[in-house]
């Protein structure tokens, strides 16, 4: 029969497991034939690498460095370092590598970069007591460990890349307090406390050690594994394209290929855990005084909504925390929440303020039905171009043998069976990625939400739409529409540039890794030119930049709830329905 085991028995169990013989670490053949696996992954499935090739100068073919080493590498830590900057090399918020871990460690504060310094944002205090750690929120830390703060940031940020250099460095700002192995394969090595300089508002600055409160299991070595033979490396040790270039053609996509499509558009599971307000239903800010709240109070509300009274005017505010519904067979539900709230603020205000900052994304073809509320005119939506692999191929051919027994239009079918055909000549003639696809519609243009007599149903004033560098992927989308379309003016930081839709898949058989993979590159309806990009209509890297830039992140905002910020979108929207507002 079996006993439970005792405590003692139970920790000195956890001893020997945490104690596996040191030299149980991957042989060198073996990291090779593992990153192999992972090299593999991203040459078959990711779309954008003409695009990082060119734009950025990051070639992920060119793995002779990588090679190198993992050639050195003596522990399995510092292979997976080595597996989480190769992918982070892409700059891209959907590419990660992931360890298979549960550990982190955290020392219960929140930080973020405001001013260009990290400041404390939140502080737990049941962890952290005012008396024995008298900081407050605002204060600047200047040192931690006994380094410059910044350079530990920049330090944390190679082995998780977003899409451009502030929300990089804003989420390593994250993960100074916060260390999950998932994406620091080196946080095991941590010792048992933290050592933090802390400037304090009047210019007093004070040292404080922080004791790592470590959770979960953390991983050390990948072995032991027997020796398998291996093929040997290729003599440059570099991957050939196979795929190239060539004239894109348009392809499109019904709905029944969408719902089997399953690609979202959202960052990461488990990132950005610290990020204030990153994916919740209430706004960053605190509104006006006057604001009357109609949505967000309960829990079955999607949205949080209200008005408030500015210089003679009645202003309309909405907050979409991201893109992602519960249950996809349920998605009439917010649909209809939504429609029901824009016909009230319609028909109540003088203009509407739409908030997506900090929106993880979700589901893009979410993010372009809410936009039909927001226009009364045929409004373009956003194309995918595909990396083609045998699954996109055998998808489409399953979809192309729908006919009109299956409820489908005679024109639909047609349709169906030419995005089929050009999906295969996309990968028979080895390109690297199809043409854009209009994943939402038969068609990239679509007509705006309507009654059933055929009436358009959308919001007819103004719109000021607040995105930020963590508006992100689906964020993307709904702000790149809004902008192309003229259907509102956007106020803010450039969003974060998350330009595609994303798969996730084992990734190293040795290592027991997973990773996120692009499998696509997002296109506006319209091309633009952003500082050290070239003139294009991609999402990915550049994102969407507003008509009337303001920052959040300044020591003001995050001492006042961002009373400033507030004032200054307020302002905008008055002008914006006065005529008075320019770009």
């Amino acid at each position: 029969m079996y006993q439970r085991l005792t405590a003692l028995g139970r920790s000195t169990l956890m001893i020997a497991l945490l104690a596996g013989p040191a030299a149980a670490q991957l042989t060198v053949e073996q990291k090779l034939a593992d990153f192999q696996t992972l090299v593999s992954l991203y040459a078959k499935q990711y779309a954008p690498y003409e695009w990082k090739r060119d734009a950025q100068g990051f070639d992920l073919y060119n793995v002779a460095p990588w090679v190198d080493r993992i050639r050195k590498t003596t522990d399995d830590l510092d292979y997976l370092q080595i597996l989480g900057e190769y992918v982070a090399g892409l700059n891209d918020i959907h590419a990660l590598y992931g360890a298979r871990s549960t550990f982190t460690a955290d020392l219960h504060l929140y930080t973020d970069i405001y001013d260009g310094r990290v400041l404390i944002e939140q502080i737990d205090r049941f962890y952290l007591p005012v008396s024995r750690f008298p900081f407050e929120v605002g204060d600047e830390v200047v040192q931690f460990d006994g380094r410059p703060v910044m350079e530990v940031v920049r330090e944390l940020s190679r082995t998780r890349k977003f899409a451009n250099e502030r929300s990089t460095m804003r989420f390593a700002a994250d993960l100074l307090v916060y260390r999950p192995q998932f994406f620091l394969p080196l946080a095991p090595r941590l010792g048992e406390t933290a050592s933090l300089l802390i400037r304090r508002a009047d210019g007093s600055e004070a040292t404080h050690t922080i004791r790592w409160d470590k959770t979960g299991y953390p991983v050390t070595k990948l072995g032991p594994l027997p020796n398998v033979p291996v093929i040997a490396d290729a003599p440059d040790n570099q991957v050939r394209p196979e795929f190239e270039e060539t004239e894109r053609q348009p392809l499109v996509m019904n709905k029944a290929r969408r719902l089997r499509a399953r690609l979202e558009n959202s960052v990461a599971p488990g990132a950005l855990r610290h990020l204030t307000g990153f994916g919740s239903r209430a706004p960053v800010f605190r509104l006006p005084e006057n604001f009357v709240q109609r949505l967000g109070r309960n829990r079955a509300d999607y949205f949080y909504s209200g008005t408030y009274e500015s210089e003679g005017k009645r202003l309309g505010y909405i907050r979409i925390s991201d893109f992602q519904p519960v249950d996809f067979s349920l998605l009439s539900v917010p649909l209809r929440q939504w429609a029901t709230e824009i016909a009230y603020l319609k028909a109540n205000t003088d203009g509407l303020v739409v908030d997506v900052m900090r929106n993880p994304g979700g589901f893009g073809c979410y993010a372009a039905e809410l936009m039909g509320y927001l226009t009364t005119k045929p409004y373009f939506t956003f194309g995918n171009e595909l990396r083609p692999t045998l699954e996109w191929v055998q998808s489409f051919y399953e979809t192309a043998q729908l006919t009109v027994d299956d409820g489908l239009e005679p024109w639909e079918v047609i349709m169906l069976q030419g995005a089929y055909r050009d999906v295969l000549s996309a990968f028979q003639e080895n390109r690297g990625r199809t043409g854009p696809l209009p994943f939402c519609s038969a068609s990239l243009e679509v007509l705006p939400a309507r009654d059933r007599f055929f009436e358009p149903l959308g919001y007819d004033k103004p719109i000021l739409l607040l995105v930020d560098e963590f508006s992100t992927s689906a964020g993307d989308i709904f702000a790149a529409m809004a902008q192309d379309n003229g259907i509102a003016k956007l106020y803010g930081y450039r969003t974060a540039g998350a330009g595609g839709a994303t798969t996730e898949s084992p990734a190293g058989f040795y290592s027991e890794g997973t990773a996120s993979t692009t499998v696509s590159l997002l296109t506006r309806a319209r091309a633009y030119t952003a500082p050290g990009y070239p003139t294009t209509s991609y999402i990915e890297n550049i994102g969407v930049h507003p008509d009337f830039p303001a920052d959040y992140m300044t020591r003001e905002n995050l001492m006042n709830r961002g009373a400033a910020f507030v004032q200054g979108f307020s302002r905008t929207i008055l002008n914006l329905i006065t005529g008075e507002a320019k770009d």
